[in-house]
């Protein structure tokens, strides 16, 4: 409206789900169906391991508690060794717990979290606010990395949506993701972009730098990746 100009720096499809009229609606409809047949049976291999519970905690809950039992979770796994886990800092850490804390105002906190045998295997943290969910953090157990842990619970909390209709929609909250991607049949465009004020810069211009900038940290990401395997 005021005459700003603006170029795309990247785009991608994000996963999301619009909810159905019932979970039954949204499996009968499903594209995927060997992909819910694959969840299924990764869900009875856990059964099979141990007592396995789901847990929901909204604004009511301890959310205290859920978030610090993802914060313990995140940090056992590849993120605590990289020291990139929430909890490896005590800045992101308060951080963490500042924003899923309970509150009564326009956005509201949620936790789901995948206890077997009592002891949590993965966990969602999310913000509601608009109708829609925001699963903005999960983590899992990595040492049951191949029973899915962390996939069994985002269809559990797909199944959460339908029967308690908590909002209309869930957003995966990631980049592009080859796990959610036949689980979640909808997308949504997310875009990076550059805007300019009238007289500024070209916007084109911005944009360029900002994917060479793009490029030389993913080449010096890769380039230190090569050097932690020697």
């Amino acid at each position: 409206r005021d005459g700003w100009s603006r170029a795309e720096v990247s785009c991608f499809d994000r996963p999301v789900l619009d909810r159905r009229a019932s979970h039954d609606a949204f499996l009968k409809g499903h594209p995927h169906k060997g992909r819910l047949k694959d969840l299924r049976r990764r869900r009875r291999r856990l059964e099979e391991a141990g007592l396995l519970a789901v847990e929901v905690v909204g604004p009511d809950g301890d959310l205290a508690g859920a978030v610090a039992e993802f914060l313990a979770l995140e940090k056992r796994g590849w993120k605590g060794r990289a020291g990139t886990a929430l909890a490896c800092r005590p800045q992101t850490a308060g951080f963490a717990r500042d924003v899923f804390r309970a509150g009564d105002g326009p956005v509201t906190a949620r936790a789901d979290l995948l206890r077997l045998d009592g002891r949590v295997v993965a966990a969602s943290l999310a913000l509601v606010c608009g109708g829609t969910a925001m699963l903005l953090k999960t983590a899992y157990d990595e040492d049951l990395r191949q029973l899915a842990p962390g996939v069994v619970l985002e269809a559990e909390i797909v199944r959460a949506l339908h029967e308690t209709r908590f909002a209309e929609r869930l957003d995966s909250a990631t980049l592009a993701s080859a796990v959610l991607d036949d689980l979640y049949p909808e997308r949504t465009r997310i875009a990076e972009t550059m805007l300019s004020p009238p007289g500024g810069p070209a916007p084109s211009l911005l944009a360029d730098r900002a994917r060479r900038q793009h490029a030389a940290k993913a080449w010096l990401k890769a380039r230190l990746a090569r050097l932690r395997r020697r």
